[in-house]
């Protein structure tokens, strides 16, 4: 009888063990998390019309895609309700710009009742953006905190948005030390949630340089990668990142890819993802106005549109060590004809709409159209910012010389809308200049005149994104062969630039101060504040109601 070997004995007891213990194994151990998330609501607690940054849905009787009416605080609390219920344990995240820029009815009060209606939403926190800080950092603080300071608060009960901004980033320029909390951490079920969140490296660049003197903006990969050890000693299962950057997306990319390729996405997003660390199991963002679901090197990557018209449904399914096993997510619109409106809300509103209605209904002049913003004007130039920076060069010329005036696009935020018989007011006008900037003006060389206008043109497919001039100023610029874009024919008062001669330039304080990364202007000399914006806005469409129609595009050509 031939006898086992023993070793070959044991192996076989010991297969038959693996194969018994694989046969009583219990699955993997899975949690999954969900996360509603919104962004740049910009003050926007009341309904608006339907414009280009809305939803775009299916008409019912011709399948043509239209903008729908979507957003508006109360609609929104109810949206967010509705998913909850589906979503008890959720977590509400936000990536940053709540408030500033806002519409006059939260802007004449401080975007206290915005942050008094956020606070209703159950948000955990929020991201810092760039508009946070319009007013300076102590400001933000007051609101923060609910304090209502030596000035007293401007909505009644005001005690602050109930969750912190989040900016790991925002560091004291002196300390090297966070200026603001860096992380939150939640339990959502069974899972204790880290929450970290970080500004837009760009800050600087967006804003104007007083509200953010004795702060520094650290790189935001770097920053959130350096907190996971930290997160994790403090136990969190699951690490979200959210922060105040974003990507843009091309013509025809919808809110929601159901393969989260997103081939046409671009922005410092990309680079941002790539370099964050894997422990990251979803990056929330935020600053560009884009909706869309994407992957990037197989993590999520999401942002829910802008003004409250989108939340963001993400869902992470979890093994037991925090790893994702899936990610989906989907961008729901905010339509009004679908959510009825929260009571307590609407109300809200309708105080902040009582309190504010002799300013923004005020009438400055009855005209023949609107004028659009659109900032993808194949040449460059479009006529609200050809408008806009003619009222200023008129304003600035009333009180001395001044060759030609500029506006930069990312501060124009609404189209000029009219109604035919209606006039417009000056809430119309402060949707589209929001911030209170002051008019400048400076003088430049012509050298450091074309220096300014050949940095602005744009690199390789960009679309043109342009100062934009007033009607003195007319050139022309042509895309290269070795895909450089290059100026053309210059012309000041129909005369060619003179590199060697002085200029007087209007532009707002923000341009003035090196602002959209224009750093040209800072070496402007001779300055001298004239007024606001606003001012020399309306001035112009009082005075001059046909001012509209000399602000056609075409004042910059692309050859």
């Amino acid at each position: 009888m031939a006898r086992l070997h023993p070793l070959r004995l044991s192996a076989g007891f010991a297969l038959t063990a693996l194969l018994a213990a694989c046969a009583t194994q219990q699955p993997t151990q899975t949690t999954e998390l969900t996360l509603l998330s919104i962004n740049d609501f910009h003050g926007n607690i009341q309904p608006a019309k339907p414009t280009p940054l809305m939803p775009r849905v299916a008409d019912p009787a011709t399948g043509e895609l239209k903008a729908q009416p979507a957003g508006g605080v109360a609609y929104l609390a109810t949206a967010l309700a509705d998913l909850r219920t589906k979503n008890p344990d959720a977590l509400v995240v936000a990536g940053g710009d709540l408030i500033g820029a806002s519409p006059l009815i939260s802007n004449l009060l401080r975007d206290e009742p915005t942050l008094a209606a956020m606070s209703e939403l159950g948000i955990s926190a929020s991201a810092l953006g760039n508009h946070e800080l319009d007013a300076g950092l102590p400001e933000l603080l007051r609101q923060a905190r609910g304090d209502c300071g030596a000035n007293g608060c401007l909505w009644p009960g005001y005690k602050g948005p109930g969750f912190p901004y989040l900016g790991a980033n925002v560091l004291d320029a002196s300390t090297g030390k966070p200026l603001l909390p860096t992380h939150v951490i939640k339990q959502a079920g069974k899972l204790k949630v880290a929450v970290a969140g970080v500004a837009t490296l760009e800050t600087p660049h967006v804003i104007v340089a007083r509200a953010i003197k004795g702060i520094r903006f650290a790189d935001e990969a770097d920053t959130l990668n350096a907190l996971v050890p930290q997160l994790k000693a403090e136990g969190a299962n699951v690490l979200v990142a959210v922060m105040h950057e974003g990507g843009v997306q091309g013509l025809g990319a919808g809110a929601n890819d159901p393969s989260y390729a997103c081939p046409t996405l671009t922005g410092r997003v990309q680079d941002i993802a790539k370099r964050l660390d894997p422990a990251y199991a979803i990056i929330i963002g935020g600053h560009t106005h884009q909706a869309y679901t994407c992957k990037i090197n197989g993590r999520l990557v999401v942002q829910a549109g802008s003004y409250g018209g989108w939340i963001t449904e993400s869902h992470l399914k979890l093994d037991a060590s925090g790893r994702v096993l899936d990610a989906q997510a989907v961008n729901h619109p905010v339509l009004q004809s679908v959510y009825a409106p929260n009571a307590a809300l609407a109300d809200l509103v309708a105080r902040a709409a009582a309190l504010t209605e002799a300013a923004r209904n005020k009438p400055v002049a009855t005209l023949p159209r609107g004028a659009t913003r659109n900032a993808k004007e194949p040449n460059g130039d479009a006529w609200l910012g050809n408008l806009i920076a003619d009222s200023q060069l008129a304003f600035a010329r009333k009180q001395g010389p001044a060759d030609i005036a500029f506006m930069n696009p990312g501060g124009i935020r609404a189209d000029l809308t009219v109604e035919a018989g209606k006039p417009t007011t000056m809430s119309d006008l402060l949707a589209i200049q929001p911030f209170g900037n002051d008019i400048v003006a400076l003088t430049l060389t012509g050298q450091q005149l074309f220096d300014i206008l050949e940095r602005q043109l744009p690199k390789g497919d960009a679309s043109p994104r342009m100062l934009q001039p007033s009607s003195t100023l007319r050139y022309r610029w042509r895309m290269g062969a070795d895909g450089n874009a290059q100026l053309g024919e210059i012309l000041i008062d129909g005369q060619p630039l003179s590199r060697t001669r002085d200029y007087r330039i209007v532009v707002n304080n923000f341009l003035s101060e090196g602002g959209d990364a224009q750093t040209g202007f800072k070496h402007g000399r001779d300055r001298a504040v004239l007024g606001t914006d606003i001012d020399a806005l309306v001035e112009l469409l009082r005075d001059n109601p046909q001012a509209l129609a000399q602000a056609t595009p075409g004042r910059i050509v692309r050859e």
